[in-house]
């Protein structure tokens, strides 16, 4: 579901040199959420018609480490041996605020099932998580269209930039 959902993400295909296919990126997600998936920080919707990895305040540090211990895996499914994987998310991980909030790393929906309120779902139970231990959230997105859709649920842009190396133009948002 995760590679049919984020097959056309700038963040996504721009490591992998524009040559991602949905078996590539769902390689790539299988790898990368190995270790949260253990840790219960990925929420499935359904039978996975959508996924939520929401991120607890403080808990960022075992997804780098699931992040950066994968890399090396990464490379045979790029075109450039995860260059571009690895300086996107180094860059990305600079504009990681320090104070303790939930991060949603990934929100999707199965292409068929979009448009039904499984996203909406899904993102109001973790917002539902920060109220309950009065912390904030935070996201990034590079794809334009989320950033209203996020807005409505309460988040703001509080950066956003071009990734070093001519990659994806990329939102950082907060609620």
């Amino acid at each position: 579901m995760l590679g049919r959902a984020f097959i056309d993400e700038p963040m996504i295909q721009w490591p992998l040199g524009g040559a991602g296919d949905v078996a590539t990126v769902t390689t790539m997600f299988s790898t990368l959420y190995e270790t949260p998936i253990g840790q219960g920080l990925v929420y499935e919707a359904g039978d996975a018609e959508g996924v939520a990895v929401w991120v607890p305040p403080g808990g960022g540090a075992a997804l780098l480490e699931a992040d950066v211990g994968s890399r090396d895996r990464y490379g045979p499914l790029t075109l450039d041996g995860g260059a571009r994987y690895g300086a996107l998310w180094s860059w990305v991980e600079s504009h990681l605020p320090s104070e303790p909030l939930w991060y949603l790393d990934a929100l999707a929906v199965d292409p068929s099932r979009q448009a039904k309120g499984i996203g909406g779902a899904l993102l109001r139970f973790g917002l539902e998580l920060g109220e309950r231990d009065g912390t904030g959230a935070f996201l990034e997105t590079s794809r334009e269209r989320n950033v209203g859709y996020y807005e409505r649920f309460g988040f703001r842009v509080v950066d956003e930039g071009d990734a070093p190396g001519g990659g994806p133009h990329i939102w950082f948002m907060r609620r």
